[in-house]
This record gives C-alpha cells, sequence and structure tokens, in this order.
C-alpha cells in the first residue's frame, strides 16, 4: 500500500503558467473533439433524450447548470475559469442576465471578448484575466456563481471556495460541474493509479478531490442546502467517442511530437482515451454541486 500511495503522490502539480500554456497550445485539440471550429468549450457537455450530437451536448450543460440554480434576468453571475467565454455568452444571449468571466488567459480573454461582440452580448459580458483563488471584486457582488471543470485545476480548491463564498451575496447560489473521485484515493489499485496519472497529468489537472471532500469544503465555508446530482452517465457516450477519436490520432501526434509541435500532445491525447476508463469503471463521478449562501 505506501508503493502505491508514492505513485500516486508523484503526480506532477501543474504551475499557473503551465496551466494557461496548455490550454493556449491545446485549442486545437479541443476543436478536434468537439466538432467545431467556433464556439470552443472546454467541458465534456451533458447528454440525454434530447441531444444529438456533442456541440448540443455542450449546450445542454448551460442549460442544466443554468435551471440548477435558477438563474434569471435579474441575476449578476460570474463564470468561474470562464475558458473561451461560451457559457457566459450562452447565459446572457438566452437569459439575459449580466456575466462576469474570468481566467488566468489573456489569450482566452481576448477571444472571448470579441465573441461576445460577435453574438451581440457585449454590453452583458464583460472578461477579465484574473485568478479565482483571489480575486478584485467585493463582498457580496454576484448572486450566482458557476464553475464548468475549472475548479479542477486548483491546487487549494478550498481557498476558491472561501473566495466564491466571499463574493456571492445573501442567498447567492453556487454551481459547480466536475470531476471527483468515486473511491477512497488511499485503496487504489496500481491500474488506477495510472490511470490517474496519465489524466491527471495529460490535462494539468493535479490529483481532484474525493466527492465528500469538496462537500466537506463547502459546509466548512459557510454554504448551506448542498446537493449532488451525479451526472457520470450523461457524459459516457461523448467520453467513449472522444476516448475512441483519441485512440485514431495517437499516431499523429507522435509523429508532430518528434518536430516539437505543442498542439495535438501526446501526453494529452493519452488522457482522453484513458479518461473513459476512470469514467465507465467507477474510477471518478462526474456532476453537479449546488450550494446557496445563507
Amino acid at each position: 500500500m505506501k508503493r502505491q500511495m508514492n505513485n500516486f503522490q508523484a503526480i506532477k502539480t501543474p504551475t499557473n503558467k503551465e496551466i494557461v500554456e496548455y490550454y493556449d497550445f491545446s485549442k486545437s485539440d479541443y476543436q478536434l473533439y468537439n466538432l467545431s471550429f467556433s464556439d470552443i468549450s472546454i467541458h465534456f457537455g451533458l447528454w440525454d433524450e434530447t441531444t444529438k450530437n456533442h456541440r448540443q451536448a455542450l449546450l445542454n450543460e448551460n442549460k442544466i447548470l443554468a435551471e440548477i440554480s435558477k438563474i434569471n434576468a435579474n441575476d449578476y453571475v460570474i463564470d468561474l475559469g470562464c475558458g473561451y467565454g461560451t457559457t457566459s455568452i450562452w447565459l446572457a444571449k438566452n437569459i439575459g442576465c449580466r456575466v462576469i468571466g474570468i481566467t488566468i488567459s489573456e489569450k482566452q480573454v481576448l477571444e472571448a471578448k470579441k465573441a461576445a461582440v460577435q453574438y451581440g452580448v457585449g454590453n452583458l459580458v464583460k472578461f477579465f484575466t484574473m485568478d479565482y483563488h483571489k480575486t478584485n471584486f467585493d463582498n457580496n457582488t454576484f448572486d450566482v456563481a458557476i464553475a464548468i471543470e475549472s475548479i479542477a485545476h486548483s491546487t487549494e480548491k478550498s481557498i476558491v471556495i472561501k473566495e466564491i463564498y466571499r463574493i456571492l451575496k445573501p442567498r447567492g447560489r453556487l454551481v459547480v460541474a466536475d470531476g471527483y473521485f468515486a473511491k477512497n484515493k488511499r485503496s487504489l489499485s496500481e491500474r488506477e493509479q495510472k490511470i490517474a496519472k496519465i489524466c491527471f497529468e495529460g490535462v494539468h489537472v493535479p490529483p481532484l478531490p474525493e466527492k465528500k471532500e469538496f462537500k466537506k469544503w463547502l459546509n466548512e465555508s459557510g454554504f448551506i442546502e448542498i446537493k449532488w446530482i451525479d451526472k457520470t452517465k450523461n457524459i459516457l457516450k461523448i467520453s467513449k467517442r472522444i476516448s475512441g477519436f483519441a485512440k485514431v490520432i495517437l499516431p499523429i501526434s507522435k509523429f508532430l511530437g518528434i518536430f516539437g509541435f505543442r498542439s495535438l500532445n501526446s501526453s494529452h491525447v493519452k488522457a482522453f482515451i484513458n479518461q473513459y476508463y476512470a469514467w465507465r469503471d467507477g474510477l471518478g463521478v462526474y456532476g453537479v454541486f449546488y450550494a446557496k449562501k445563507p
């Protein structure tokens, strides 16, 4: 068991610079996985009986999170780790609320601003380069905080949660869609540790917390009415498709790596192959946490 724990703890923790570079150079990867060269969403999306393709699943995740958090046109929303701004823009365009999107990538901010103007919501959506561990916003600023697969990148998730609590208004709502360990991290088999290492290092994410750990941090920060909605089955179809596609392009990524190409990095491609096994075999669980500030 000690040897297994040492292997697991050897997973490299990414720096902010490495995370920014990862997203800046892997944009084309996500365009391929999403089968779209515009409106890039860097998350799984949620597949249900209403969706017919990956693009619809991505939009469906925005819709489901908006429904869970009961976002309305009068709300002031912060999108934490907003990426290229697709969720922020969707909320403004479809609900009419004001949205602030923050990310540590200046490149993403520039592209998100252009997209907001393109979709006619530049008056409702603003984007800033900012770290969600310590934002520049006053206490009690936002009605809703939304985070889709972004808090996963933090090595100090409890600090992020406390910061979200600070900037939410009383009775403000938090909704987080992300992955978590479904198993006790101390009991992982060697195969499970190997899959975890490939997945985490390939997408520049530190080891995920167990679901109960994240709930504990929400409680300790003062959040109430905490709810968990399991959505693992809703990402499996997409996860399997991405894994299969990644297997096809792995030889290409290895060839490009010889010439120093940073896009389609083989470690990234291998992560997308193995993530399916993590979800399918019960190593990880994907879902939505909802919580409220008193």
